[in-house]
Parts: C-alpha cells; sequence; structure tokens
C-alpha cells in the first residue's frame, strides 16, 4: 500500500479531530474521501505528511509508501515529503506566492530541496507544464498567477507537485473551485497521469456524486470517524450507514418529467 493509515486518532489539547481512522490506498488506486466540511477529510490528508499542530498527539500508524511517518524523524519526514508524496491543495491561487512568477514558484522545490540546477529545473517544468496541456509553457514561466485562469493555475500546481515523480497524491478538494468544464479537464488530467505513472491518489471531495462516479473506492467521514466504506459504483445504491444516505439524499435532483404530449390541433 502507498498509504495505510491504520486506527489513527488525533487530539489536540480541548479536542479530539480524528478518532480511529483507518483507510489504504494502492498503487494505481484512486480512493475518494467525502463528508461535509468540518468532518475531518484534510486533516486525515495532512496526516499523512505529518502536517498537524506541534500541540497535537496521535496514536494508530500512518505509513507512507512503507515508511511510518508518524514516529519518523525530521529528516525521514522531509524525504517522504520531497520524493515519495504530494499534495495538491484546493485553491491554487492561494498555493503560488502571487508577486512571484509561475516559473520561480513552480521551480522551487526542484532548486532548493533536491539541489537541481535552476536551468534543468525550468527545463523539467516545461516538459511538465506540456504533459499537464498548458500551452506554451516556457511563456506562461514569465507570467505571475493573476494572469492565469484559475484552471491554468491548478495544471501548474499539478506539475510542481508531479515535479518530484511522487507514488502517492494527496489532492485536497483539487476541483472544487473551478467551473465544471474545467473540472472535468482537471479529473481527466489526473486520471489519465495516474494510468500513465501508477500513481496512488487520495482523492477528497466534498461531492458524494463526483466520488461515485471517480474513484475506486469511496471513505464517508463524518467527525472524525470513518462511517462507511464502499466501491464507488456502489455507495448509491447500497450505503452501509444512514449518513451516507443522508448525504446521497441531501443532492438535489431534478424532478421527473412527463412525457411530451402532441398538442391537439384545434380544428
Amino acid at each position: 500500500m502507498l498509504l495505510d493509515i491504520e486506527d489513527l486518532t488525533l487530539r489536540v489539547p480541548s479536542t479530539e479531530i480524528l478518532r480511529g481512522i483507518s483507510l489504504q490506498v494502492g498503487v494505481g488506486e484512486t480512493v475518494g474521501l467525502v463528508g461535509e466540511s468540518g468532518s475531518g477529510k484534510s486533516t486525515t490528508a495532512r496526516a499523512a505528511l505529518k502536517l498537524f499542530p506541534d500541540d497535537a498527539t496521535t496514536t494508530g500508524s500512518v505509513t507512507v509508501c512503507g515508511s511510518d511517518i508518524l514516529s519518523a524523524g525530521p529528516a525521514e519526514v522531509q524525504r517522504i515529503r520531497a520524493n515519495e508524496a504530494a499534495m495538491i491543495f484546493q485553491a491554487p491561487r492561494t498555493a503560488l506566492n502571487p508577486v512571484r512568477r509561475i516559473g520561480d514558484s513552480a521551480t522551487e522545490r526542484l532548486v532548493h530541496v533536491h539541489g537541481v540546477a535552476k536551468k534543468v529545473a525550468r527545463s523539467k517544468i516545461v516538459e511538465l507544464f506540456a504533459e499537464v496541456g498548458l500551452k506554451d509553457p516556457e511563456r506562461l514561466l514569465k507570467l505571475y498567477p493573476h494572469q492565469l485562469s484559475g484552471g491554468m493555475l491548478q495544471r501548474v500546481v499539478i506539475a510542481s507537485a508531479l515535479s518530484i515523480n511522487p507514488q502517492l497524491l494527496l489532492a485536497d478538494e483539487a476541483t472544487s473551485a473551478l467551473d465544471v468544464t474545467t473540472q472535468a479537464e482537471v479529473l481527466a488530467l489526473l486520471r489519465r497521469l495516474r494510468a500513465q505513472r501508477e500513481l496512488g491518489v487520495l482523492f477528497i471531495t466534498h461531492d458524494l456524486h463526483l466520488a461515485a462516479a471517480y474513484c475506486d473506492r469511496v471513505y464517508v467521514m463524518r467527525d472524525g470517524v470513518i462511517v462507511d466504506e464502499q466501491p464507488g459504483a456502489t455507495i448509491f445504491e447500497n450505503p452501509a450507514n444512514e449518513y451516507t444516505r443522508a448525504l446521497a439524499d441531501a443532492v438535489p435532483r431534478l424532478p421527473d418529467r412527463e412525457p411530451d404530449r402532441e398538442l391537439e390541433v384545434q380544428p
């Protein structure tokens, strides 16, 4: 398993945020994690990279690509973040420095973490920009975030995450800030990259319909607890938990229309 979380509990001094979380993501698999805002989805993903407050305490285990990240020291955690796993955050405009050029932001990890020469790093990012469908990538390197659309920025963030050749991709609401057309394009891109690179993807969303259509398996969270796990194709047909059923029922649906009747012609 690329990600194996077993019985994870996370507490801060006054609150228990996660309780007994267990989930797995395998090679070439897209696993959905759904639930309402505040259910603990993003905290679960951040735990995979040991991104939680200094005063937090944990029990259980989180294994990323064979390494127990909770017991790892700072150097090992840095190695995992730099080489094994990458995260795509919800709002691409907040993930990029607005006063730095796209090229400087996109090559930062390669240059400052991996020690790649700046010219080589820029060449690799240009290739990745083309791979994720960005046109005229050389020109994009010179632009600032405000000069790109939301969909283009999300592709930039995806390319930057792929620059370290990760095995595990954590997509935290990666399409929720995009319009429907751009969302479909980004989802198709992630699916193609997953197949080409044999990535494992943890896909976090509040959209149960999207998770069911897009993911191989889906976990449902509520109040810091996993309450349901189902194959994506069947989660609507046989929800194992009333909360899952409530989420499905809460999605607006168009009413059934009666068949059109031919208009009667008056003599």
